[in-house]
């Protein structure tokens, strides 16, 4: 499987709200230079099967709409391993029309899994579908998300990583967590514990249990009993 089909992420809760705000700001971080600069507002919606098949077989399916966009970014991700705060995963992603039904948007999702070499994910999606059907029309779970991002650059390192500071919303909770990523899209992962040492001189963090979907969907859980 090609390289370009693995996420790695270093992801951190901060201790103190503050610290996004700090980040935000800064224009330098550690071995690294600020070199752009964007906020997004973002709606993310995860779908799956009546059976939760997709869930079952650690397969994530999202469609991630920008405010000021008019394509979504339709993602597919399957399990993967997470050590020292960074969590590695392959994800296939496509720019497709929002409004796409989700049926569709997997298939896509798919066929361009086999072709970009993520066989494996591709086969794991199509065992799921296989067991427990296609995915329902509406989503399971939404989260809207105000996103600050800083293209981070090490040229000298041949170092370049995003940095996401987070603020999400679970839609028809009373749920909210804030998150800090770092993804990593040039160099090695020497790059992400950079970043990882500079963000904790800055203030205290503690490594993010699971993803952000699990969380909420641990939230759900937890408040079964209670009203949205």
């Amino acid at each position: 499987m090609s390289a370009d089909n693995l996420e790695r992420e270093l992801k951190l809760r901060p201790a103190d709200p503050a610290l996004l705000d700090h980040l935000a700001a800064l224009e330098r971080l550690g071995a690294f230079s600020v070199t752009g600069r964007r906020r997004e507002l973002q709606r993310n919606s995860f779908f799956d099967s009546s059976a939760r098949a997709l869930s079952k077989a650690r397969v994530s399916f999202r469609r991630r709409t920008i405010q000021g966009e008019s394509l979504a970014t339709w993602t597919l991700k399957g399990g993967g391993n997470h050590a020292r705060c960074v969590s590695t995963r392959t994800e296939i992603e496509l720019q497709l029309d929002p409004d796409m039904p989700p049926v569709l948007a997997i298939e896509a999702l798919r066929q361009a899994a086999r072709q970009r070499g993520a066989v494996v994910l591709a086969e794991e999606l199509g065992d799921a579908l296989a067991v427990g059907g296609l995915p329902l029309a509406r989503p399971y779970l939404e989260t809207e998300t105000e996103r600050t991002i800083l293209d981070l650059e090490a040229p000298d390192r041949g170092w370049s990583v995003e940095l996401a500071l987070d603020r999400v919303r679970l839609v028809g909770h009373a749920y909210a967590e804030l998150e800090i990523e770092a993804e990593l899209k040039r160099g090695d992962e020497a790059a992400l514990e950079a970043a990882r040492e500079a963000i904790a001189a800055l203030g205290p963090t503690h490594e993010s249990e699971g993803s952000k979907l699990s969380r909420a969907l641990a939230h759900v859980a937890a408040c079964a009993g209670c009203a949205p």
